[in-house]
Parts: C-alpha cells; sequence; structure tokens
C-alpha cells in the first residue's frame, strides 16, 4: 500500500501540469483520513519508502493527517495492556501482513520520529468523539514538538467519520485551507 501510494506521487509529481497547466508539482500537501492519515505519516516520516521510489522529498509542503492511527501497537490508550488496544488489534491489525522481517511497529509512524530531522509542517487533526484515537493523535503531536518538528494539533466537533463525511460543512474544512495557505511558496 505504501509502495503504491509512493507511485502515485511519483505520477503526480510527473504529469501534473498536463491536468492543471498552473499546478506546482513542487508544493505537494499529503492528507489522509484514517488508515489514509496514517499512511501519509508513515510516508512522511519515514524517507525510506520516498527514497526507494526516488521522490524528491522536498517537494512536500506538508502533511495534514485526520483521526489517524499513528501507533499501531497502542492507538486508543496510553496502556499497550488496555481492553481498547486489544479490541483495535484483533478488529484492524490481527489480519495485516507484513513483508518478511516486519512487524506493527516498523508501520508506526509514531516510531520514526526524531530529533531535529527534516519533516515538512504537520496539521493533525482529531475528532472530539474519535473511537480513542484522539490519546495516540495527542500522544504523536506531543513527541514531534519534543524532537523540535513544526506541528499543529487541533480537535474538530464530531465523532471518527465526520471530520472526512462533513468536510465541506464543518469546521475541519478552514483549518486545512488555512493551514495549506500558510505554508505554500508564492
Amino acid at each position: 500500500m505504501v509502495d503504491d501510494l509512493c507511485r502515485a506521487l511519483t505520477y503526480i509529481h510527473n504529469h501534473i501540469t498536463e491536468y492543471c497547466p498552473n499546478a506546482d508539482r513542487d508544493q505537494i500537501f499529503l492528507s489522509g483520513h484514517s488508515a489514509g492519515a496514517h499512511l501519509i505519516s508513515l510516508l512522511v516520516l519515514d524517507k525510506s519508502h520516498l527514497n526507494r521510489h526516488e521522490y524528491p522529498y522536498a517537494n512536500i509542503r506538508g502533511a495534514i493527517p485526520m483521526s489517524g492511527i499513528y501507533s499501531l501497537t497502542n492507538p486508543t490508550h496510553n496502556s499497550v495492556n488496555n481492553i481498547q488496544n486489544w479490541i483495535f488489534y484483533s478488529l484492524y491489525a490481527s489480519n495485516l501482513i507484513y513483508p518478511q522481517g516486519k512487524n506493527l511497529i516498523q508501520y508506526s509512524p509514531f516510531e520514526f520520529i526524531e530529533m531535529d530531522s527534516i519533516l515538512p509542517p504537520i496539521l493533525v487533526m482529531s475528532a472530539k468523539y474519535d473511537m480513542g484515537l484522539e490519546v495516540d493523535a495527542k500522544r504523536f503531536v506531543d513527541k514531534l514538538k519534543t524532537c523540535n518538528h513544526e506541528v499543529e494539533y487541533v480537535v474538530v466537533k464530531g465523532t471518527h467519520g465526520s471530520i472526512a463525511s462533513d468536510f465541506a460543512t464543518n469546521q475541519a474544512r478552514q483549518y486545512f485551507f488555512d493551514f495549506i495557505r500558510q505554508h505554500m511558496k508564492y
């Protein structure tokens, strides 16, 4: 899945002006909801994926994960042994297939946060009622800040799915576009 995303980014980079002549292929913003938020966070933090596809990392101007999963081992509570984490694991992660030698930790964006590494600005959004994932988002943001990264955290009214499904009418839309305007090169 991560490789598919890298191929899509490479295609956009190489062909966007064919579809949008005024587009700037050097100003890409990544965004995703739920599992999509997990994937874009992994791409931004674990540069090995983009490097493998020779995608120019500097072209990513920002990332906006919404209602994401940043730690696959304990996404809904600070304790790995919490019942919510066990339920999450049994419903969403127990059937995942990893390449040989890989595991949950190696696909957790949280694990790739490093002190002072070069990252684009990140806007993390959670819903007020986000199935417990707001715990993971806050922990993710706190670690990014501790490691000196530019990150904003916003909690939006609603539930897990409403950030995306009500995007045209909820406050997430305003935060999203304000962030992009703030971080574009003019």
